[in-house]
């Protein structure tokens, strides 16, 4: 099989020749000073594409993803024309979302909240960015084409990082956010339309370019902690269910055979019907060290609604040795892998603390491992 027909299987719910393996896509990735650790391990002096230049994981390289063994390539909608986050000497950034951001411990960190005291006429006047500003789509579409026509690559597509909850958060304060979902819904319900909004937009810009050239179009808002959903189940069907449907029917209008991929870390058991009725199809990272987040029951309980992608706990096994890496491959690839209808990839971006053998080893491994 070729990279696209075994993900074509998966994304069937059939059984492909072997796992299924991405790197690149959201969350699987790697972070800024790891991805020139491992660009210097392969040889690697050119062809980098500045994707989010105002996030930990700015870059993506297609002889990278060839090199380590992934069965996707990836495209992006891009910064706009002109923009630059870098300020004062490049140690904090202004995201286009007002953010600033200050560089700790080698990760950008959000550090301000530029709305935590607004009222709700602040809203339409806040300063927005354009989702149809020149330069989004530079070179898309031929990028898209040429990946379908000369390639045999899975190709997955990604407008946005965070989406419209954790945008409001990050804009409005978190304690303050969840307060006015509670006591304050028409200051939420407002402002998270507004970012949705501007979200439409951008997966417009995106999907005109190159939708028909799609297997997976990459959504994320996070909505788990450690323990347990960030929100009551009953919140969530009540304030987020109907606003990523909406998301998702627009993506779906747009690129019709392709499935949608969702972005939340922790443990998000209690959210999953939600998510189902909103329209994701694949659920990342599937993080198994986080509460209810068992993969044998996910995939139990879940297998025939959605396909699994990640599962491959960075706060365990990618920071210990080889045979425990292998030993949590095996684990999830006979559980959430059991009927094949598996992506493996990590929990979330590789990271400086990880060993490098299992970085640049970790498809071999899992090929190795995960033939059916």
């Amino acid at each position: 099989m070729t990279s696209r027909e075994r993900v074509q299987c998966v994304l069937e719910h059939r059984k492909p020749d072997r796992v299924v393996v991405d790197l690149g896509s959201t969350a699987s990735g790697m972070t800024n000073l790891t991805f020139q650790r491992v660009k210097k391990y392969f040889g690697i002096t050119g062809g980098d594409i500045l994707v989010r230049p105002d996030e930990s994981s700015a870059w993506y390289n297609d002889q990278l993803t060839e090199k380590m063994g992934s069965d996707f390539k990836h495209v992006f909608l891009l910064p706009p024309d002109g923009y630059d986050p870098l300020k004062d000497g490049g140690d904090v950034i202004v995201t286009e979302w007002g953010l600033q951001k200050t560089l700790k411990q080698g990760l950008w960190q959000c550090s301000s909240n530029p709305l935590k005291d607004a009222d709700i006429e602040d809203i339409d006047a806040y300063s927005w960015p354009d989702p149809y500003a020149p330069g989004r789509d530079r070179g898309l579409r031929e990028r898209a084409e040429y990946l379908y026509h000369y390639t045999d690559y899975a190709i997955a597509a990604r407008a946005v990082s965070h989406g419209f909850f954790e945008l409001a958060w990050e804009l409005r304060g978190m304690e303050n956010l969840l307060m006015d979902m509670l006591i304050d819904k028409d200051f939420a319900n407002r402002l998270m339309d507004k970012i949705l909004e501007i979200q439409i937009g951008f997966y417009d810009v995106l999907l005109s370019a190159c939708g028909e050239y799609l297997q997976v179009v990459e959504t994320g808002d996070d909505y788990g902690t450690q323990r347990g959903p960030i929100m009551s189940p009953e919140l969530f069907w009540e304030m987020i269910v109907p606003r990523r449907k909406k998301l998702n029917d627009f993506i779906r209008s747009k690129a019709p055979q392709a499935k949608i991929f969702h972005h939340t870390c922790g443990s998000v058991y209690r959210l999953l019907d939600g998510l189902i009725e909103s329209g994701v199809d694949i659920l990342n990272p599937v993080q198994p060290s986080a509460a209810d987040m068992d993969t044998a029951r996910l995939q139990r309980e879940y297998g025939d609604r959605l396909i699994f992608h990640g599962g491959i706990d960075e706060q365990t096994a990618l920071i210990g040795n080889t045979e425990r890496l292998k030993e949590e491959m095996r684990e999830r690839i006979s559980t959430l892998g059991r009927e094949g209808i598996y992506i493996i990839a990590p929990t979330s971006n590789f990271q400086d603390d990880m060993p490098l053998e299992n970085i640049v080893n970790f498809a071999a491994y899992a090929k190795e491992i995960g033939q059916y």
